[in-house]
């Protein structure tokens, strides 16, 4: 799975957000907030990459998390981002 669109993420007010830039703009209208753990996943899903490789890479960024966390926080983001339509 990766990112339908190209998307460019600034911190804007202590948040980070996501916004589509150019042709793609006219297919997703709107932005995406997220905290640091969800830019870092949302980093990751620039490339085609499988939930469980972002996990790995989770817990390599993250070695505080246990592997349950992880998936946990994996899963529920990737299911955002499926509601809102933005990765294939």
């Amino acid at each position: 799975m990766k990112l339908k669109y190209k998307f460019v993420t600034n911190e804007v007010a202590d948040n980070i957000v996501a916004v589509v830039v150019g042709d793609d703009l006219a297919k997703f209208n709107g932005f995406i907030k997220m905290n640091d753990t969800g830019a870092f996943i949302f980093k990751q899903l620039e490339n085609d990459v499988t939930e469980e490789e972002i996990v790995a890479a989770c817990l390599k960024q993250y070695p505080e998390a246990t592997e349950e966390e992880a998936k946990e926080t994996v899963a529920n983001f990737v299911a955002e981002l499926v509601k809102a339509d933005v990765i294939e």
